[in-house]
This record gives structure tokens, sequence and C-alpha cells, in this order.
């Protein structure tokens, strides 16, 4: 039976907000944890207990290299009582947290995993030698690689130069063992530590894989228990509702992460409201430059914290190291035991912006009463939240100027206040990533990074306060921003000090990509032979060899080697096929990276069934590549295979919903399928074959791709037919296709067809209205011939359009005329599609002029109609250049029939009012305007077709019209 839910002081909460802990405990394993002597509790009675299982496991690493050694390895914990729970949980978070010393945050952390098990498990060792550390560094080398393929997820290496890789192992195999053992539910925070250790497994991948599932659905229930605390505890109710926002938080970056944007928008929206954080984007007049004389309104971030206290930063620790740089520091904008705050030293602009008003924008309305100049103090969980909320803006929005303001206002907020080290290390980060791409702002980007860079092995601020907020943030590992400041360089052109800094990192794609700007490919294919045949010796390796000469080839963990040899592949096209299937094999079927490479191979032959069978491997391995997922689609629809398309362009929407061509090849897929494959689309990827077993993901989209509301459902009830029903999905999916391809004449066009075929008129004429626009614009930009009005204007939809109008009853009141699909409903809609968009362009086409004379016919615009009717006559076949008319009988007989009609329409309609409602004739010398046409007419073809019996029957006519007068 589970514990009671326990109180925000208990020490199993104060391990997850990593706040100071009485001195009575200091000495325990949690004191220790919690100032940051992980050392001690790795050294500590139960972690020897556990790290001698360790130990005996691995023994046989001295002698052979097995790298799965650690997948049958099954810790046994003491699970006998909560404090006994605890302490192991204790081991865990220190191994965690000096992983994560050793790689983000600094400063280096010296117990060495090998001395480690050494010194716990010295038993299952050979003894060692003084003054001979052969075997040591071996075993030190094939622990590592262990780890590193115990570490390889969903097909994708961790990065192999992390280091104490070990470290992360054993706090990932300690948390799996009390996970299977706490039957009694001693512990109530392990999914949050387990979000914490796949969180940061997933920073040391190439790529991004989704996050576990029943994690994320345990840190659910743990989110509802700290709302429902805060509900029923109010002297703590801040407390509680804090750590909801910090859980929400930490749940948002992993979907963040994952590249599921949407819902980590949500989440973080719901985490600014839990801890009460308000911020409106606002304006206000200030300056931005050192020679502006007039106010100008500038951008500005309103935000204001309900609970400051609840996230006071930590106690300081003296600084001990000077900062590189120093010349360049503001000394005004520095806080003790902060990171160095670098000044712009710009003679244009300011160093921020300098606000000339005490109050923001009046639109404004919560947050009026702050000053944008003088804002108060942020708790630090809402810097956190508005750092996330600012990656999100970039995640979301496309690279833009103003994508870039939005997202400066969010990180100067922050930067007005420093609280927290690793807090305010992320937004200097940030900034640098903003200022990276402007003139007078690329020299500091440059270095504020690498002053972030240097200061992480500093001693400038204490190792708690480092570590307390690391989870609720972004922040990238050391090789990673290394690696950021080599792309800076690279994007300035300094290639050969970027090139030293991959190589460095041992980043081989990079250093390959630099030779090949360099011109130097040669040398790039030489790179990679070189690493695959040991001639090339990476850093680890090296240190090993020189201590050990005997070892004669380098061992890679296998997914680093499929790695190597797909980039041996890119590089070596002529037999790039062998390559892939070289790193295919080397893994053992686990390659993501060998199977895109392949389906992309086969792809570019144009052999979609072998790319397709690739490409399901590939995403059965990770199923976050939008790019494999529309490949396979695309695939399949090369070979007819509908629904197996409709499936993967689902899952190409759901991971990526701004993809407009997706959304557009889903539809199409939609319009081609039968009725009987309705029940396979939620199961084509479900059952396992010899290609791919099922799929998973965690996306929360609908599995259709589009959900059918309420008013489909109603105009879904016309018909029983599921046809009918893929094609109300295929208007939805093209719908959404057209918010993202919005200047795409196909799109429109096929939304345009769509919808004739579900009934939505209006939605028709608002598409054929969009394609005009678009296709004459294109036109008038173009050298090439100009289309004819055939070419931009479909004829069959527009009068569709139109009969949908005309060939409902006139009564106005009744009830089903309203419907916006017809008569008096879609009037309006046809109206301004003739009168904005067609007329316009093409007032002197015969055939649109006959189609709105219809409209006007029906619309009771008796004088307009037979306006329109003249003109139609006298643009079309009466035109003096519609030469067939006196030369082909066909055609004379066809303008005999339009004139005889429109001389009718004349002397049947030429009395009414001209409009409704007007006490005027339509048209009150219409015998004239008719004996006129005729005359004219006659005239022309008397010379052709005076003998034919069809002439004859014009001249009655005209006579008729004579007498009458």
């Amino acid at each position: 039976m589970a514990e009671p839910w326990r109180s925000l002081e208990h020490i199993e909460w104060q391990l997850i907000r990593g706040v100071p802990v009485p001195e009575v405990l200091d000495d325990s394993l949690q004191g220790k944890v919690l100032s940051g002597r992980y050392d001690q509790v790795l050294r500590s009675a139960t972690s020897h207990k556990l790290a001698a299982q360790v130990a005996k496991h691995v023994q046989c690493l001295h002698t052979t290299a097995t790298p799965d050694v650690f997948s049958t390895l099954a810790l046994d914990v003491n699970m006998s009582d909560t404090a006994s729970a605890l302490d192991t949980l204790c081991v865990a978070v220190a191994a965690l947290q000096a992983f994560v010393q050793l790689n983000w945050t600094g400063p280096d952390f010296l117990l060495a995993p090998a001395a480690l098990l050494h010194m716990c498990g010295a038993q299952y060792f050979p003894q060692r030698v003084p003054n001979d550390e052969d075997a040591y560094m071996a075993f030190s080398k094939s622990l590592n690689a262990a780890c590193l393929e115990s570490l390889t997820q969903a097909g994708e290496p961790a990065y192999h130069l992390a280091k104490g890789p070990f470290y992360l192992v054993y706090a990932r195999q300690i948390l799996g063992a009390l996970e299977r053992n706490d039957k009694g539910g001693h512990l109530q925070t392990l999914p949050w530590w387990d979000l914490r250790v796949g969180g940061v497994h997933r920073r040391l991948l190439d790529d991004a894989v989704e996050p576990n599932a029943q994690t994320l659905e345990k840190m659910q229930a743990i989110i509802e228990q700290c709302k429902q605390r805060a509900a029923i505890e109010p002297d703590v109710a801040n407390g509680w509702g804090t750590m909801a926002a910090r859980a929400i938080l930490e749940v948002a970056i992993a979907h963040q992460r994952a590249g599921n944007d949407r819902k980590a928008s949500e989440l973080l929206m719901e985490a600014a409201k839990t801890n009460a954080l308000v911020y409106e984007m606002t304006g206000a007049p200030g300056k931005r430059t050192k020679f502006q004389k007039d106010d100008k309104m500038q951008l500005v971030l309103l935000a204001e914290s309900r609970h400051v206290e609840e996230d006071r930063p930590g106690d300081a620790v003296q600084r001990t190291d000077s900062v590189d740089n120093s010349a360049t520091v503001n000394p005004a904008a520095q806080v003790d035991h902060q990171p160095a705050n670098l000044s712009l030293n710009d003679d244009t602009l300011l160093e921020q912006t300098m606000f000339t008003s005490t109050a923001a924008d009046k639109s404004s309305q919560v947050l009026a009463h702050i000053d944008p100049a003088n804002q108060p103090a942020l708790a630090v969980t809402d810097q956190c939240i508005l750092l996330a909320l600012c990656l999100n803006i970039q995640n979301t929005q496309p690279s833009h100027g103003l994508t870039t303001e939005q997202m400066s206002v969010f990180v100067e907020r922050i930067l007005s206040h420093p609280r927290n080290w690793s807090v305010h290390t992320m937004a200097l980060l940030l900034r640098s990533r903003l200022e990276a791409h402007r003139s007078r702002t690329v020299d500091r980007s440059a270095l504020q990074l690498q002053a972030l860079i240097d200061q992480m092995p500093s001693n400038d601020s204490s190792l708690r306060e480092r570590m307390r907020f690391f989870y609720s943030l972004e922040l990238p590992p050391q090789w990673e921003m290394q690696a950021e400041l080599a792309r800076r360089y690279v994007s300035i052109g300094v290639l050969r000090s970027a090139l030293e800094i991959f190589e460095r990192i041992e980043m081989w794609d990079e250093v390959v990509q630099c030779l090949g700007l360099l011109g130097r490919k040669e040398e790039a294919v030489e790179v990679v032979r070189d690493l695959l045949q040991g001639h090339k010796t990476e850093a680890e390796a090296l240190l090993a060899q020189k201590r050990n000469d005997t070892r004669k080839q380098v061992q890679f963990a296998r997914a680093r080697e499929a790695k190597l040899w797909c980039l041996l592949g890119d590089l070596d096209v002529a037999h790039a096929e062998d390559h892939y299937q070289k790193a295919w094999d080397i893994s053992n079927a686990t390659s993501g990276r060998a199977a895109r490479s392949l389906g992309a191979y086969h792809f570019a032959l144009s052999a979609f069934d072998k790319a397709a069978a690739w490409l399901r491997r590939a995403v059965r391995i990770n199923a976050l590549f939008t790019r494999s997922w529309f490949m396979m689609g695309c695939s399949y629809m090369r070979m007819q295979q509908w629904v197996e398309a409709a499936s993967a362009f689902r899952k190409c929407t759901a991971l990526e919903e701004e993809d407009g061509e997706s959304w557009n090849n889903l539809a199409n897929c939609y319009l081609q399928m039968h009725q009987s494959q309705m029940d396979r689309l939620d199961k084509v990827f479900d059952a396992a074959d010899d290609d791919a077993a099922s799929m998973h993901s965690t996306s929360t989209a609908a599995d259709s791709g589009v959900g059918l509301d309420a008013d489909d459902e109603e105009t879904g009830k016309r018909s029983t037919n599921a046809a009918f029903e893929l094609r109300v999905l295929a208007h939805k999916a093209l719908g959404v296709a057209l918010k993202y391809n919005f200047d795409s004449w196909r799109v429109w066009y096929n939304y345009m067809i769509v919808s004739i075929n579900v009934g939505m008129m209006h939605e028709s004429a608002r598409a054929l209205a969009r394609i005009v626009e678009i296709r004459s614009k294109e036109a008038s930009q173009s050298s090439a011939t100009t289309s004819s009005v055939e070419d931009v204007v479909d004829f069959t939809v527009l009068n569709r359009i139109v009969d949908a109008v005309i060939q409902t009853p006139w009564d106005e009141d009744d009830p089903l005329m309203r419907s916006q699909n017809e008569g008096h409903g879609l009037r309006a809609d046809v109206q301004r599609l003739f009168e904005n968009t067609l007329l316009p362009r093409f007032s002197t086409n015969a055939a649109i002029l006959q189609v709105y004379a219809r409209f006007l016919l029906w619309a009771h615009e008796y004088r307009k109609m037979l306006d329109v009717r003249i003109k139609s006559f006298r643009f079309g076949l009466g035109a003096p250049d519609a030469t067939q008319v006196v030369t082909d009988l066909h055609t004379f007989c066809l303008a005999k029939d339009e004139l005889q009609d429109l001389v009718d329409a004349l002397e049947n309609t030429g009395t009414r009012p001209a409009a409704p409602g007007s006490t005027e004739e339509a048209m009150p010398d219409w015998n004239f305007q008719a004996r006129t046409l005729l005359r004219a007419f006659i005239a022309r073809t008397r010379d052709s077709f005076a003998d034919e019996p069809h002439f004859a029957s014009l001249a009655e006519t005209l006579q008729g019209l004579r007498t009458s007068v």
C-alpha cells in the first residue's frame, strides 16, 4: 500500500527542489547530495553495495570486450523501509548529478568510474601493480565503450567523448531497480527522476528520440497531486504550486526536445498559469541608439511573478577565478557569482533599450502598473518558463527579423535580474545566438559564447546553485557549445578555426563539411576511411594506445561505426549502397541512419518498393524523422498503395504540422482510397511483418491527420457512404495545407475541386478567386507567354458555383435558401468573385461575361444583365476579329443562335425594372439596341451565308422588330 503524500519539507521533495538542508542532516546522504558532495555519496556504504554488484558483473571487461554487458545487469536494492529506499535514491541522484557536472555545469569531478568500481569491488579485479596502469586503463576504456553501447537508443549513438558515461548508466540501473522493487510506494518522486535521467540521456544522442510514454503518464499523476496539495494546504499552496509548475515545465521540455512543439506550447502556458506568472508582450516609447532623438515604440516584455520567494537564490560562493575577456566585461551589468555579461561597446547601439516612459502601451491592462525600465525581479522558475517560451517561439515560427525581436525581449527581461548561475548562462547563450546575425553584435556574440565555455571549469558559483534549476532548462552540453562556436566561425568564414574545434571534439560530420567547404573533399574521404581502418585514432583510443601499444585496432561502438560507414557512403557516391549496407550489418540492424540512407538512396533511383521497405525499418527504429515518413509516403503513392501512403503522411503531419506538402499529399491519398480501405487506416503500421514491426508514436494528433468537427458531421449526414467521409477528410487536410502553402495555386486548385465534391460551394468560390489572383500575379511577373483565360479559370467549376445559386428559388424568406452553399447564402460570395476578381482582370472575356449574365438574370438585375449580354456578344462571336464567323458555317450558326437569344432577352426583359425595387426600365431602347445588333451582323455575314436558311431567320427577326416600333 502506497504511503500518504509527504509534506513539501520532506527530504524526497527537497532533493527535487535542490534546496539547502538543516545542519542536522548535513552529514546524511541527502545532505551531501544537496550540498554537491557527490563523490562522498558514491563512496558511501549504500553505494558500495550497489557498485560491488556492478563490479562483479563487468569484471569480464578486464579480459574481453563485451559491449552489451549492461543489458543483462539487474541490481538488487534494499527496499525494506523508506529510509533505505531514500538512501538508494540518493546514490542514483548523486551519480546523475556527477555526470551532469562533468558534461554540463562543471567544475571537474575527480572520482573516475573505474576507480570507484575497483574500490567497491576490489575482489573481482586483478591486483593493480604500482606504476603499471596498462590493465587499469584498458579496463577503463572497455568500461567506457560498454557504457556508450548501453546508451545507444533508437539506433542513435551517444556522443563518444562524453565524460564519465558510467555515472549515467549507474543512475539508470539504480532507478530501474528501484522502480521494479518499490512495491510499497516508498518513493513518490521516482518518475520525476526517471524523467530527468531520460532527458539527460536523450541530450547525448545524435538525433531526437521520443520520451518514455509511461514516465510522462506518471508525471501527470505527480502534477495532479501537487495541484491537489496546493488546493488543500493553503499555508504552503505557493510551494506546491511551484512544484507543479516545475513538473509541467520539465515535461514540456521533454516534448520540446522531441519536436512536439504544439504539446510543449500548451504545457508551457499551463506552467505559467500554475505558477501565477503574468506576462505580456507590448510596446513602450524608448530609444535603441545613442544618437536617436525621437522616442519610438519599442517591443518590451512585461512580466510579474506572484511567488518570488519560493525560488529565492541560493547562498553564494566567493568567486575564485578571474574571468577571461575581463576588459570587455560591463562592470555595471555584473552580479557576483554569475557568468560574465560582456558589454557591446558599439558606437551606435545602446547596451539595452532605454525606455523613456514609466508606463507601457495603454492596451496593457493587467500589467499597466509596471515601469518597463524598472521591472520587478522574477522567480527563478518563472525565468525558466520564459526561457522555454522563448525557445518555443523559435521552434514554431519561421526565421525572420520579427521572430528575433520577439525572442530578444524575453532574453532581456531575464538578463535584467540575474538570480541563478544556470539560468543566467542560458539567457546569455540565447542572446549570443540572436546576435550572431547582425554585423554590430556578431563580435560580442562570439566572445560571449567563448566566455560561457571558459567559465565551465571555474568555481565562481556553488555547485548546488548550478544544479538547482538545470533540469528546467535546455542548456546544451559543453561539446555542443563548442560545436556552436565552431559553426559561428563557419558562418563568418573562419573555416580553419572551425575545423580545429570540430576535430578536437571529434564531430566527424562537421569535419567533413568543413573540408568540403575548403575544397578538400578527397581529404574528407580519407579521414573517414582512416577512422574506420584504425589509421586515424580518436583521442580516447590514442591515449589508451600510448599506454598499451599491443592493441592492434581501435574498437568503436557499433552505432558509431555504423554512422562512420554512412558518412563514407555520403562522400563516396559510387559505392554508397555498399557502404550503407555495411553500416546496417555492423549495427546488427539497429542503425536508423543506415536505414534512412538506404531508403533515400533507392528513392532517388525510383526503386520505390525498396525505398519503402528501408524507410519502414528506419521509422521503426526512430519515428521522429519527418523526412523518412514523407519519402515513405511518396514511395507508396508512386506504387498506388494509398492506405499506406495516407498513414505515412498522417505521421508527417503529426510530427510537423506546418508541412503543407504532406497535408496536400494526405488529401490526395484520401481521394484515391475506397470505402473498403477505411478500416485499415489505423492499422496499416500496426501488424508486424518482415520489414517493420509495430511503430508507436506518443503524438497527440488525431490518427486521421485531421478530425471531423460538428459542422463536418452534420454535412456527413447527407450520405452514409464512407467515400464521402474520405472526401470530407481530404477537404480538411487541404484546408490545413493552405495555411502553410497559401501562395500555391495547385493546392488551392485541389481545395476547390474537393470543395465542389463535398458541397462546400462558398469555399470553392473563395478558392477560385485565390487561384486567379495567384496565377495572374505569376503571369505579370513572368516573361513567358501569357496564360489564356481558360488556363487560369476553370469554367466547369465557375458554372457549378453559379448553378448552386440560380437553381434555387428566389424566395429570400425561405430559411433553406440561407445556406452558405446555395441560393442567397452563396450570392454574396459569387458576386465578390465576379466584381472583385474576375471582371477587373478579364473584363472583355465573353465566356466569363456569359456566366455573369446568368447570375444577374437570377438576381433580377436586368439592366446589368442586358449590358453584360451585349458586351459578351461584342467581345465574343460578334467581335470584329472573330473572322471564323464569316468563313465557317458552324461558327456562323453558333453566333446566330447567341444573337437570337440576346434579342429575345432584350425583348423579354427590356421593359422590366432595372433592379429589384427600381421604378426605371431595364433598357428603354431595347428595340433599337436589338435592331442595331442584327443589322451589323447581317451586313457582315451576307456575302458568305446569304443563301443559308439560318440567315433568312435573322432577316425575319429584324423585320419583326421594325414593325413593332
